[in-house]
């Protein structure tokens, strides 16, 4: 069950009060929402990229048996993307598989990682490496998080959301004609936009769950170079923003293949939402990075590149034409 509102507080605090369950959250959330956390069982990590690895995972699973749970347990995932992706995984593989509801409290949660099932975990700088495809068996999305969300994690979501628009001609639409009431966080733009994203990849996950046909690949639309970008800059910055790059970059790596009048769109939208911000990276070590990305194949480095509305193929490239195209990139568009 999906369920979007303005304000599921009740119906978010009733499933945590439900018998038998675990919470996992991070110290932003319990901080700004306490009266979720005061009498249940729970587990509070650090917030960041740095809290998903498998020690964390295992720190979960002690407290869980500590607490008493056994296979009837249901992990309640309270949080954004961090949160939800090491719950779900705890939950994939604690005894075997138990249930988990996800309550995504970020705007990048509600678009994107809170839907779809994919959990995991980071080794080393290796991103999402040790996952499952785990389906929570709710999920709760209450806009009222939103407002207490910082400039830097709005942005984030809103990467995710341009990025979801260049797939799906109706987000696009929405996202075109609302882009001002979307940039200053309207709350009726906000709720029809996050509904119609969860429609799209709920859609998409249905038509291909586990990646098996290629359908969901589309999902990963500026995230291979976006992904090498982040693993290189050490997650300085908020994963969305690593997309909007992931974004710029590979529609300029992929402009041959793709309509120009689309990739100029592309190019003056992510460039607006962007506002003028730098970033300076390596491209050789974002070329390599590239290179163990998981959606490889044959030692080639994949690609999907968004060719018109509504319109995407999956294309490769050596490591070279990385490279070639990042440095060619810098320099056509000053960044």
């Amino acid at each position: 069950m999906v369920l979007v509102k303005d304000d599921l507080t009740k119906e978010i605090s009733a499933a945590i009060a439900e018998e038998n369950t675990f919470v996992v959250t991070d110290k932003n959330v319990e901080k700004y929402y306490p009266l979720f956390f005061r009498d249940c069982d729970k587990f509070v990590i650090d917030p960041g990229e740095n809290s998903k690895t498998l020690d964390t995972m295992a720190a979960i699973a002690r407290k869980m048996l500590e607490c008493g749970a056994d296979r009837k347990t249901k992990i309640i995932a309270v949080g954004g993307g961090v949160v939800g992706d090491i719950a779900g995984f705890t939950a994939s593989v604690f005894m075997r598989g138990i249930e988990w509801t996800s309550v995504p409290t970020t705007l990048l949660a509600q678009v994107d990682s809170g839907v779809g099932g994919k959990t995991a975990v980071d080794l080393d700088d290796y991103k999402n490496i040790i996952g499952a495809f785990h389906q929570p068996t709710d999920i709760l999305v209450s806009l009222r998080f939103l407002e207490t969300l910082p400039e830097r994690e709005r942005l984030c979501g809103l990467g995710e959301i341009i990025k979801t628009a260049f797939l799906d001609p109706k987000i696009f639409s929405v996202v075109e004609s609302g882009l001002s009431r979307l940039v200053s966080f309207d709350r009726d733009t906000l709720y029809e936009t996050v509904k119609e994203c969860i429609a799209f990849k709920e859609r998409i996950v249905a038509e291909d769950e586990k990646e098996t046909t290629g359908r969901r690949k589309i999902l990963n639309l500026g995230h291979t170079v976006g992904h090498a970008i982040e693993k290189t800059d050490k997650h300085r910055l908020s994963h969305g923003e690593y997309v909007l790059w992931g974004l710029l970059y590979e529609s300029y790596i992929t402009k041959n293949f793709i309509s120009y009048e689309y990739y100029l769109y592309m190019t003056a939208l992510v460039k607006k939402f962007l506002k003028g911000r730098k970033l300076k990276f390596d491209s050789a070590s974002v070329a390599d990075a590239s290179l163990s990305d998981k959606k490889n194949s044959g030692g080639r480095i994949s690609i999907i590149a968004a060719v018109d509305k509504g319109e995407q193929k999956e294309l490769f490239f050596s490591r070279d034409e990385i490279f070639e195209g990042i440095e060619r990139c810098k320099k056509e568009l000053n960044l």
